[in-house]
């Protein structure tokens, strides 16, 4: 702790110095105002004022906030930008009517902690820069452009109300260059064997996987749901008819989309369902208790495993299989709007989708001649 004596004068009214053991200077003020006294407050740590006339300067800027009744030193700036963007993913509010978003904000603490906290998680906003900006936009050079995009999702309205608030002088992650968004090769360059051919290695596969991930990647692949959203699955969303077929009701809550939607299940998955499912006494309990980000090393290892011939340079995601889905199906003579809304992809743009209902039971149609055709060459290899 620093004594008394260490403290010099400079040659600014209440502003003092304070040598560290590093050689460099922290500037300190000492003042009274309306009968208040403020005891040495370091202006270096607080404000980055690194001069004595610096801190002479921020000194009256302080006086002149504490006469209008704003506190300075109570601002957010003193907190590392760790504990701000935590605190701010905490607070998020469900986009949909759902109170349940625990899923999204558990998302945006991951991409934080994997690209935005090594490099700037320790600093105070006033001490991140463009450069820094820059350097984290970097280390996700090879994603998406929706993928970076989240970056600016949670930074940006954060520093721009400290900049408004002017308490940073500019907001580093105004207008940053986020590029183009990178659409995916076709099958025919990703893949050095048909997509056909791919398809159903994975499912083959995914027949005999690890039992603890072996219902979500049967799922993923057969449902072609986003895996996302199969790991928010609930008992409560599963469902049987009279006749022994089973489906799915996704809750808005879930969904990508914030709309409910129905899907049917294959025996497949059905099998490997837990005994009690479909008890209403543990219609709260969650279908999949795994970690979601385990979900995508257990993917990438069932694509190692089916042997998958990819090209060098290229990669498939679980989200792949929703292409292949309408890829393949098409091919198969499957009209291509049917088989999109088997997807339950988002048309607001679109009015002729907005009007368009197709029944559930033509959508079944659609999923089973999938299967079959999943199925097909895992039959006729026994």
């Amino acid at each position: 702790m620093a004594r008394k004596n260490d403290f010099k004068k400079t040659k600014y009214t209440n502003v003092f110095s304070l040598e560290k053991p590093n050689g460099k200077k922290d500037y300190y003020v000492n003042f009274m105002l309306n009968g208040i006294t403020y005891q040495k407050k370091n202006l270096t740590k607080l404000f980055d004022s690194t001069t004595a006339k610096q801190a002479s300067e921020k000194l009256e800027e302080i006086k002149s906030e504490l006469r209008n009744g704003k506190d300075p030193f109570a601002s957010s700036r003193g907190d590392t930008v760790k504990e701000i963007i935590l605190a701010d993913i905490a607070k998020k509010k469900p986009t949909t009517k759902s109170k349940d978003n625990s899923h999204y904000k558990r998302s945006l603490e991951l991409f934080y902690n994997n690209y935005i906290h090594p490099v700037v998680g320790h600093l105070r906003l006033d001490r991140v820069t463009r450069a820094h900006a820059l350097k984290i936009l970097g280390s996700i050079e090879d994603n998406t452009k929706s993928f970076k995009l989240t970056l600016n999702v949670i930074m940006f309205k954060i520093f721009e109300k400290e900049f408004r608030d002017g308490n940073i002088k500019s907001n580093p992650f105004y207008e940053l260059d986020y590029g183009s968004h990178k659409q995916k090769a076709s099958f025919d360059i990703r893949f050095n064997e048909p997509m056909e051919s791919v398809a159903r290695k994975l499912y083959s596969t995914a027949l005999h996987y690890r039992a603890s991930h072996r219902l979500l990647l049967l799922m993923n692949i057969m449902t072609v749901r986003r895996i996302g959203e199969l790991h928010q699955l609930k008992f409560s969303h599963i469902n049987c008819y009279a006749d022994g077929s089973w489906y799915i009701i996704a809750t808005e809550d879930i969904t990508k989309t914030g709309i409910e939607e129905k899907y049917p299940l294959p025996f497949e998955v059905v099998e490997l369902l837990p005994e009690h499912v479909l008890d209403p006494e543990f219609e709260d309990e969650q279908l999949f208790s795994f970690a979601y980000s385990g979900m995508f090393k257990h993917a990438a290892n069932l694509v190692s495993q089916a042997e998958v011939q990819l090209n060098t340079g290229h990669k498939f995601t679980p989200h792949d299989n929703r292409y292949l889905f309408l890829s393949i199906l098409a091919s198969l003579g499957v009209d291509t709007d049917l088989a999109d809304r088997c997807l339950s992809h988002n048309h607001k743009k679109e009015i002729k989708q907005i009007y368009l209902d197709i029944p559930y039971s033509k959508r079944k149609i659609i999923f089973e001649k999938w299967w079959d055709f999943l199925r097909s060459d895992n039959e006729t290899s026994k």
